[in-house]
């Protein structure tokens, strides 16, 4: 499992905007590469819908346009792959 960028290589799951796993922060407009991605995973944290969502991605490659560059999808794949799906 893993993120790659979506036109490169196959993917299992699109989580780019508009899928229910896409980052509402922008990069510029809310912070940093590194600041919206931390502002994700407080974002996933704090919804009891995606949280119960993750084991959906866990074993999957994440499609998104940022990869190989980080991600909000590394978030996913770290909470997917945590036990109990979670922080």
């Amino acid at each position: 499992m893993g993120v790659v960028h979506c036109k490169r290589e196959p993917y299992d799951v699109y989580i780019g905007r508009p899928s229910k796993w896409g980052n509402p922060f922008e990069i510029g407009r809310d912070g940093t590469r590194g600041e919206v991605i931390e502002k994700y995973r407080e974002h996933v944290l704090t919804r009891p819908d995606l949280m119960a969502a993750l084991p959906e991605l866990r074993g999957k490659t994440l499609g998104c346009w940022c990869a190989p560059k980080a991600c909000h999808g590394d978030v996913l794949a770290a909470l997917s792959s945590a036990p109990e799906g979670g922080s």
